[in-house]
């Protein structure tokens, strides 16, 4: 069958629309057909990407509408497409049996023109109404007045606090969310996330957290590239404080799990970092630390991070505070047990 890519057949036929509601309550392929560059800082959750155009391309054309006219732009839109259609087709062959929602930045040409070829071609398809940016409104809807009654687990580094955030319902792991275990080796082996992508991801798991009190790990409000928004983070203020701790060997057993060293690449990466600390910490023990990373000595080297770095950078702050629990974490089930006790008990019943 010859696809039409006519202007007329492309750009005036009006295609159906659904708003992000509907395709959060449906079974649908969601495909972004903007850059590869408009992808990657954030997009849908769940969305692939097919772009229409490169960003090059996407340049040129803006180009020429803000100089030239929208006729010019519309038709070296048309030249780039049809030197690579065969191309851009196969990129949505994978999709061929599901129904799919196609959209750009503003729900505007790109996803209309690539919409209705699809149609053509036989696919389900449906344009996302007011494109990203709408979406972008939505979840900036849902955050600013996300406050909610939280419980914040505190306690020392390596002491389990997200091991026991993983083992909870009604849970939300921010250091998930952000790509990043919020530490100075936080980024090791992670693409940590973007501010708009941290953001979609937690509109996403508020969706799925049922009611409130909801578990929460003691945090900074930057964790990696992200910021917490704000009334989350005011939440974490004022919530139910619970300290965890441990023994000193099994934070270091535990570190030792959570970043192993595989290969020179983490390792070289691992000796960067503790350079950087000789400022805080002195040359002599940092010499030291790397000498103890280059003969595989991880236990002391991390015991000495442990008191001489992470203990007295953050034990006095949380000393401060007022908890409502204190519980061992040496076994997690047994913590994330008693958490979950804690939880029933300021809920009117439990779940």
């Amino acid at each position: 069958m010859k696809k039409d890519i006519s202007h007329q057949a492309i750009l005036e036929k009006n295609l159906q629309s659904i708003d992000f509601a509907e395709v959060e309550a449906g079974d649908f392929q969601i495909i972004d057909v903007r850059t590869a560059e408009e992808f990657a800082a954030g997009t849908l959750p769940g969305a692939v990407n097919v772009p229409l155009f490169d960003n090059d391309e996407r340049n040129v054309i803006g180009t020429l509408y803000r100089h030239a006219g929208q006729p010019q732009a519309i038709d070296k839109g048309f030249e780039y497409v049809g030197s690579k259609f065969s191309e851009l087709l196969a990129g949505f062959e994978p999709y061929r049996e599901t129904a799919c929602v196609v959209f750009c930045a503003r729900g505007g040409m790109r996803s209309r023109s690539v919409g209705n070829l699809l149609d053509q071609c036989g696919y389900k398809v449906f344009q996302l109404a007011g494109g990203y940016k709408q979406y972008r409104n939505m979840v900036m809807e849902r955050l600013v007045d996300f406050q909610p009654k939280v419980i914040v687990i505190h306690g020392l580094t390596g002491t389990g606090k997200t091991r026991i955030i993983e083992q909870l319902n009604h849970a939300i792991d921010l250091e998930d969310l952000a790509r990043h275990r919020s530490s100075l080796f936080g980024g090791l082996d992670r693409e940590p996330s973007n501010q708009r992508t941290f953001e979609s991801r937690l509109v996403e798991v508020i969706a799925s957290l049922g009611r409130e009190p909801y578990f929460i790990e003691g945090e900074s409000r930057k964790i990696g590239r992200v910021f917490t928004p704000k009334p989350l983070a005011m939440s974490m203020k004022s919530g139910v404080l619970v300290y965890v701790h441990c023994s000193m060997e099994t934070r270091i057993t535990r570190i030792i799990e959570d970043y192993p060293v595989t290969d020179t690449r983490i390792l070289r990466q691992i000796e960067t970092i503790l350079k950087s600390l000789k400022q805080k910490m002195g040359a002599g023990p940092v010499e030291k630390m790397c000498r103890l990373l280059q003969n595989g000595e991880l236990r002391e080297l991390v015991r000495i991070l442990l008191v001489d770095y992470y203990d007295k950078r953050y034990g006095k702050s949380m000393s401060n505070y007022k908890y409502t629990l204190e519980l061992s974490s040496e076994n997690i089930a047994e913590a994330t047990a008693n958490l979950t006790e804690l939880r029933n008990s300021l809920c009117d019943s439990p779940d």
